[in-house]
């Protein structure tokens, strides 16, 4: 692993930051050594230069770029924005980005080449679920990163005596959620909705991922009381939505995500009926 434009504390966090992650969910030393972490102020300039080269994967967003290389043994480079780092975040983003890549690395190499696909590969091989998935495993485990770190950059290296963590002020962003859900409820026919759709699922595996570094089962209110759980019931069934956060919760890493995929299609497809039904004549 190479990272350029890093200062070397920076880097030593990072570095710590790795021991949090477990090989198993994420197994980084297959592709490390072939990975060069940049970060630039001209990111966005940098980004559209890989653009003919590299399309986008559905991962990309103002705060990093994944340009994985599908030949074996390839080089990865991980384009990190300045511009919207703040503190310790980059340890998040960089994390996060690293599990994306592992992830991607497995199933690579078990469908091959993810820019030829086409719509129907895509949906033949649970690549949208998969990419849900892989947001919210990328999101659990960067926030674990993050918050370990910022813990002992408070509390010094040892652990707690008691082994267990406490942090304060943790924020779920349930907030956005529920704006998409907003959004949802204004739409006037099912093609809206079905668009709408797919930005609540995405928004939902970030909310999720957020939630289950701090809990083991599919209860968002025991932590979050600004859970839209009527909102949920009405748009896409409250059970049908925890049923969707158990089974992500239960896919720690890429060989149970083989066995859940058709289950996560199952939760998915059972929230868009519950949406579609709202749209019936009569409803």
């Amino acid at each position: 692993m190479e990272m350029f434009n890093f200062s070397t504390a920076e880097t030593k966090l990072f570095e710590k930051a790795l021991t949090f992650v477990n090989t198993k969910e994420a197994d980084f030393n297959a592709f490390l050594a072939n990975t060069l972490i940049v970060k630039t102020e001209n990111f966005f300039d940098e980004c559209d230069q890989l653009a003919p080269y590299y399309g986008c994967l559905g991962l990309e967003d103002t705060n990093a770029r994944l340009v994985f290389n599908p030949a074996r043994g390839g080089n990865h480079k991980i384009l990190i924005n300045k511009t919207t780092i703040i503190g310790l975040s980059y340890i998040h983003t960089l994390v996060a980005e690293l599990v994306h890549l592992a992830n991607f690395v497995s199933y690579n190499a078990e469908f091959g080449n993810v820019y030829r696909f086409t719509q129907d590969q895509g949906i033949a091989n649970h690549y949208y679920e998969f990419l849900l998935w892989t947001k919210f495993q990328a999101m659990k485990i960067g926030i674990r990163a993050h918050a370990l770190v910022s813990w002992h950059e408070v509390n010094g290296d040892n652990p707690p005596k008691n082994g267990c963590y406490q942090f304060a002020e943790v924020k779920f962003h349930s907030d956005r959620v529920s704006a998409v859900l907003r959004q949802l409820q204004e739409t006037d026919g099912i093609v809206a909705w079905r668009e709408g759709f797919w930005n609540l699922l995405e928004e939902l595996v970030f909310y999720f991922g957020r939630l289950a570094f701090y809990q083991v089962a599919p209860w968002p209110r025991e932590l979050d009381e600004s859970f839209p759980a009527e909102d949920i019931e009405q748009m896409i069934g409250l059970e049908n939505c925890l049923t969707f956060y158990a089974v992500l919760q239960q896919t720690t890493d890429y060989s149970q995500w083989q066995e859940q995929k058709k289950n996560i299609r199952r939760a998915i497809v059972a929230m868009q009926e519950h949406g579609k039904g709202l749209f019936a004549p009569g409803a």
